[in-house]
């Protein structure tokens, strides 16, 4: 299994991440979620049972409809997620050692350790 960016082109932090996978030398596909979004059987493979750290909190979204005081489930994440993409934190990196949510340049490390 190859490794997958999920991101958007547009972010800063998601270009850093891209950069440092790229410095470590850990191939991935990039897929910008912006262009091509993530259907919903994607984000049923992808979000754990519990969403929440996959949420964007800093998405206008998120404090529009008041997330940050209440508990979503998987599914009612997934179907706001469809909705509008910027609720999903990026970057993703999927990777057949795990999936780091955000830019975590120590994780990515320690994949290729």
């Amino acid at each position: 299994m190859k490794a997958v960016l999920w991101m958007k082109s547009s972010c800063t932090t998601c270009r850093q991440a891209k950069a440092r996978l790229a410095e470590l030398r850990i191939e991935v596909e990039v897929r910008d979620y912006f262009k091509q979004p993530l259907t919903a059987s994607e984000l049923e493979r992808l979000l754990p049972a519990d969403p929440t750290p996959m949420l964007g909190t800093k998405s206008p979204k998120y404090k529009d409809l008041g997330l940050k005081e209440r508990k979503l489930s998987k599914d009612e994440a997934i179907v706001l997620m469809v909705m509008d993409n910027n609720l999903l934190k990026r970057p993703i990196l999927v990777h057949p050692k795990g999936v780091i949510i955000g830019f975590n340049a120590n994780a990515y490390e320690k994949l290729v350790s």
